[in-house]
């Protein structure tokens, strides 16, 4: 079984994380792994020098190997409990009549708790455990955080932030019903200024930011497959923490002069999760990128559902100019695939620019993660 170590980070100063274009007044509030890992290299660029050491045990370009570690995204937690991506074909998961019933509040889950997430991989109906319709019922099962974004248990809401359990103001418990209301995350837009550099003329304009409750944040999970391997002399489980370490000062995402992105971690408890046997159905908890020998049977066998996310935008470098990188479809997480083979699935492709940049060339490859990290699911 998959093991995976748990670091949880809290972001005092907000987050901004570009989702899509080079519109700055929008920001996701969760860490694709493609992101998280090239926040990696470019902290091992900047530690240490050359990247490639640290890239060249990963499978790359439809290469086949073992990498010495597998990256989740990072997605919520609130307190005690940990929130993971809701599975493309939910409805598997839920009866016809409920679909009908509750069509509208099941759109609008987008995250399911650990109790409820294991469940699904057992293959088990949820119906008995949808949060109510009516708002003046106290739930007996399940319960809503953020207008329904957020699914749990009801058994869950014990490890729940103290805000979340008690009203601040008159220390009276706060009623389970009410949780649907209250807030994870929220995200603002925020003016800022700039100068121009001939005439210190200023206009402003707005970068979006996330702000986390108290006692919620993100976290992602590390399956290490080669912690003994080294780079440079140190192991791969040094150098990623290390490279946390550095990050956590200088900051994930967008904004970081802002003050945006700098977090705190800490590591947290190791998840066993079951395998994704040959020939069976996996869960990902990362993007994917399949490789050529891994298509079309990942994604066209029976029982596979999955969504495509397109990845682009630009390449900040330390050996040339800004450019745009090509683009990349990658798998989404929460997508369900045919696993085949014994992993591990997908490569780390290369999406440098090719084209006539007035900049020149850029003189090294970059590189974008999609390895899959996936686990074994059963049919509903």
């Amino acid at each position: 079984m998959p093991a995976l170590t748990i670091y949880r980070l809290t972001f005092p100063g907000g987050l901004h994380v570009g989702e899509r274009g080079v519109n700055l007044e929008e920001s996701r509030f969760t860490i694709p792994s493609d992101t998280l890992f090239a926040a990696l290299v470019d902290a091992y660029r900047r530690s240490h020098g050359d990247p490639a050491a640290f890239v060249e045990p990963f499978p790359q370009g439809n290469t086949s190997g073992t990498p010495p570690f597998l990256l989740t995204s990072a997605f919520p937690f609130v307190g005690g409990v940990c929130f993971f991506p809701i599975p493309v074909p939910l409805q598997r998961f839920l009866d016809h009549e409920t679909l009908k019933a509750r069509r509208k509040d099941v759109q609008k889950i987008r995250y399911i708790s650990e109790s409820l997430w294991r469940k699904i991989l057992d293959g088990e109906r949820l119906d008995g455990w949808l949060f109510p319709a009516d708002r003046r019922i106290e739930p007996t099962t399940g319960v809503a955080l953020q207008g329904g974004t957020f699914w749990l248990t009801l058994a869950e809401c014990a490890v729940l932030p103290p805000q979340f359990q008690r009203d601040a103001r008159t220390g009276r418990p706060i009623q389970p019903r009410a949780l649907h209301e209250h807030r994870v995350y929220a995200n603002a837009r925020v003016p800022r200024v700039t100068v121009d550099r001939l005439n210190s003329a200023s206009t402003i304009f707005h970068a979006g930011r996330v702000t986390f409750a108290p006692g919620c944040g993100l976290w992602f999970g590390v399956e290490w497959r080669a912690p003994q391997a080294r780079v440079g002399g140190v192991t791969f489980t040094q150098i990623v923490h290390e490279m946390l370490a550095l990050l956590g000062d200088d900051g994930l995402g967008g904004e970081r002069t802002a003050g945006y992105g700098a977090f705190r971690y800490e590591r947290g408890d190791t998840l066993t999760l079951p395998d994704a046997h040959p020939g069976g159905l996996a869960l990902l908890l990362s993007r994917y990128h399949p490789r050529a020998e891994e298509l079309p049977d990942a994604l066209h066998s029976a029982g596979a559902a999955y969504a495509l996310t397109s990845v682009a935008g630009w390449l900040r470098s330390w050996d040339g100019a800004a450019q745009r990188r090509k683009r990349l479809w990658l798998v989404s997480e929460g997508s369900v695939i045919h696993a085949v083979g014994s992993g591990p699935w997908g490569d780390i492709a290369n999406v440098r620019p090719d084209y006539d940049a007035t900049v020149g060339e850029l003189p090294h490859p970059v590189w974008r993660y999609g390895l899959a990290l996936a686990v074994g699911l059963k049919e509903a």
